[in-house]
């Protein structure tokens, strides 16, 4: 008998860093990514994704009677533009994400930025910060750290020569939120907490 009736999972999808959370009946469970800048092409790196998203599928599909999957919507315009090659490479890491869902029978749909942002985080404005996180994505790392997953998305940046989004905590290390992750939690929550008809189906 399965553990749970439903389990969401949430994806925040890029070509660098993509955030892969799971939650289940209204609860998170589990916070995380999958680095993907660390290979040269994009189509190693929907390959990387496409492994990886079947290895977390295999280990939580016996878990409940149903499982989802949301997706962040693909922006048409950003800053006023339509960037047609930005909506080309996401669409076709979009279309890993749905065939690899499509071969378990997982449903998936996708829900805009500002509409996860405000009905789970309660805002979609930014705000700043004294962590260097953008400032439009700290009121998701603020509430994914109330949420009790602050170790799961602080990323120690000792060995890294990165300083954009780093902070020095109180110890003197290095430190990096990770926002991709937090986004990608919220996302997961979007399916228990939020409007279920702005989901729109993806496939």
């Amino acid at each position: 008998m399965a553990k749970y009736k439903q389990i969401c999972i949430g994806i925040d999808q890029s070509y660098v860093n993509t955030g892969v959370s799971v939650s289940a009946e209204g609860v998170l469970k589990k916070v995380t990514s999958i680095r993907l800048d660390k290979y040269k092409t994009n189509s190693e790196r929907r390959k990387v994704l496409r492994n990886q998203l079947f290895h977390i599928i295999n280990r939580i599909e016996s878990l409940a009677d149903e499982v989802v999957c949301v997706i962040e919507r693909i922006r048409l315009r950003s800053q006023g533009f339509i960037n047609i090659d930005y909506i080309k490479s996401i669409g076709a890491l979009n279309s890993i994400i749905v065939d690899v869902m499509h071969e378990f029978g997982i449903k998936v749909y996708s829900v805009d930025t500002r509409c996860w942002k405000s009905q789970v985080i309660g805002t979609s404005k930014p705000c700043k910060n004294k962590y260097n996180v953008p400032d439009e994505k700290w009121p998701t790392v603020l509430w994914c750290v109330k949420q009790g997953f602050k170790s799961d998305i602080l990323i120690d940046m000792s060995n890294s020569r990165k300083t954009k989004g780093v902070f020095i905590d109180k110890q003197n290390n290095k430190m990096m939120f990770n926002n991709d992750a937090a986004d990608s939690a919220a996302i997961s929550m979007f399916w228990f907490v939020g409007d279920k008809d702005k989901l729109k189906v993806e496939c």
